[in-house]
């Protein structure tokens, strides 16, 4: 792979460059005030507030870092393709171990609170450690040992954690691949009889690089047309509840009501049946009590026997042009 020719870092070496000149001179900075300054009070500054200062200047200078990424414009060659769920998974992976440094983890910013949490009680333990009067090296060169590791650790902790947490500006190129709930449960489709589904992927190639523009789950009733598809839906209410829409374009027309089934499932199954213009459309969903003792659950064993009620439904409806 050729990178560069779409990735430019000159900038982020500057502010890494800019980073380590700081972090240096910060350290600097409070040892020569815990030598001037020995009482208790700049002790608890040098040790803990300067510190989490630190650290949360080291989560922007990372973050500054991320965004100091550029992408270079340019034309991608653009093809799709249709791949099993097996490899899908492949190409993620291989896709992540390339470019998973452009993507956001905005989940990380709980770390950042259990790490500043650490670095008080790292800085408490190591005032503590001074009323004991144990020496490592020298009276006169525990503290600098102390302060630099301290220092060093806080700064990397945040740097990296605030490199995380942003994206480059450059999402549409080298965003997350489809993950999740509603992938989870579309990949069961792949084990229902009647059943074809799989990802269409769309590609870009450019100067030797290859990225992963888009993703969708794809889904069809064997033996039938294109124009009959299956989506799989997920709401969250607490609990993960899935739902499959079936849809059949210019095969037949159906008056709005709703089925129950009894398909040896937790949950009784309901299919909701309407019309969209042209479009015959399908809702197959469980069935599950508004007031239950337990939060409900839905294996993915009964979420295939939906799917195999919805497929039995499609086909009967179904009517050829």
């Amino acid at each position: 792979m050729n990178e560069e020719t779409i990735i430019d870092y000159s900038r982020q070496g500057s502010v890494n460059r800019a980073f380590v000149i700081f972090a240096v001179l910060y350290t600097a900075v409070g040892i020569v005030v815990n030598y001037m300054n020995p009482n208790s009070f700049y002790k608890l500054a040098v040790f803990v507030g300067m510190p989490a200062v630190l650290f949360l200047i080291s989560l922007t200078f990372g973050g500054g870092s991320k965004k100091a990424i550029d992408y270079i414009p340019g034309k991608w060659e653009k093809k799709k393709t249709w791949v099993s769920f097996g490899d899908y998974e492949n190409m993620v992976e291989e896709y992540e171990d390339a470019y998973g440094e452009f993507f956001s983890h905005p989940g990380d910013w709980m770390s950042c609170f259990c790490s500043l949490l650490f670095i008080l009680i790292l800085g408490g333990l190591i005032l503590l450690s001074q009323t004991w009067n144990t020496v490592l090296l020298s009276p006169n060169l525990d503290p600098i040992l102390f302060i630099t590791l301290e220092n060093s650790i806080v700064s990397v902790v945040g740097f990296v954690l605030g490199f995380r947490i942003p994206s480059i500006d450059a999402q549409e190129f080298f965003k997350r691949p489809l993950k999740g709930d509603v992938y989870n449960f579309a990949r069961e489709l792949a084990l229902v009889p009647g059943v074809r589904a799989g990802m269409n992927v769309e590609l870009g190639v450019r100067g030797g690089v290859q990225t992963l523009l888009d993703s969708e789950v794809k889904a069809y009733v064997q033996n039938l047309p294109e124009t009959v598809q299956i989506q799989v839906q997920v709401s969250h209410s607490g609990f993960a509840y899935p739902y499959l829409v079936g849809t059949i374009y210019k095969g037949g027309r159906v008056k709005p009501h709703e089925d129950g089934f009894r398909i040896g499932t937790k949950y009784p199954a309901l299919l909701e049946y309407s019309m969209d213009k042209d479009v015959m459309v399908i809702v197959a969903r469980f069935n599950i009590p508004e007031r239950t003792s337990s939060v409900p659950h839905i294996s993915m064993s009964d979420f295939r026997n939906l799917a195999r009620l919805l497929v039995t439904e499609l086909e009967d409806k179904y009517v050829g042009e």
